[in-house]
């Protein structure tokens, strides 16, 4: 049977940074609630104070809120008089984001109880360690938005094609020279064996 290693929580920096996450909306919760406004809602705020006319765009930027989400926070937070939306006087497709009176009025009721929340998740630690925490913490969100690079185009080279040579036809054998004509080459004459002579007929003896 398979053993599995236990998953230390303590270690683990994505668990640890969200409980650090909740003890910090713990500590403003009260102060946001009768501020009217969520923790998401306050950082649509802050990023608003100070930057009249930004389009949703860069309040995405700025929050870190996905596009949809904050699509409908933006609708609400403007229905509840909190925000103003108008066309964007250089994009006639966006709009550009403004507090209302309403809002800002938020945002200060609200601001102190966050900064307070902040300082109690550092006053466990020496100063050291909180400049640390938070260039590291901002290193961390700046990479994981920068956009990725874009390697330039190099267009490659068109491989070169280098014509096959063609291969040269092979020479036509030359015919071997023809028996020189017979008339030019004397004939090879067979001497015929001389015919043996016929032997005579033995002479009959007289009576």
């Amino acid at each position: 049977m398979a053993t599995t290693t236990s998953f230390n929580l303590n270690k683990s920096p994505s668990h640890l940074l969200h409980r650090a996450q909740q003890i910090a909306a713990n500590h403003s919760a009260s102060a946001l609630k009768a501020a009217g406004v969520t923790l998401r809602q306050f950082s649509v705020l802050a990023a608003l104070s100070g930057n009249e006319g930004v389009s949703q765009s860069d309040l995405v930027n700025a929050t870190g809120i996905d596009r949809s989400t904050l699509a409908d926070m933006v609708a609400r937070m403007e229905q509840a008089g909190l925000i103003k939306r108008v066309a964007s006087k250089t994009d006639a497709r966006a709009k550009s984001v403004s507090l209302m009176a309403k809002g800002r009025k938020a945002l200060e009721k609200a601001q102190p109880a966050v900064d307070a929340a902040d300082a109690a998740l550092f006053e466990a630690m020496p100063k050291t360690k909180q400049d640390a925490l938070l260039s590291g913490l901002t290193k961390l969100v700046d990479d994981a938005e920068a956009p990725a690079p874009t390697a330039k185009a190099t267009a490659e080279p068109a491989p070169v094609i280098v014509p096959k040579a063609k291969a040269k036809p092979k020479a036509k054998a030359k015919p071997k020279a023809k028996a020189k004509a017979a008339s030019e080459s004397k004939p090879v004459i067979k001497s015929k064996p001389a015919p043996k002579a016929k032997a005579k007929p033995a002479a009959k003896k007289k009576k």
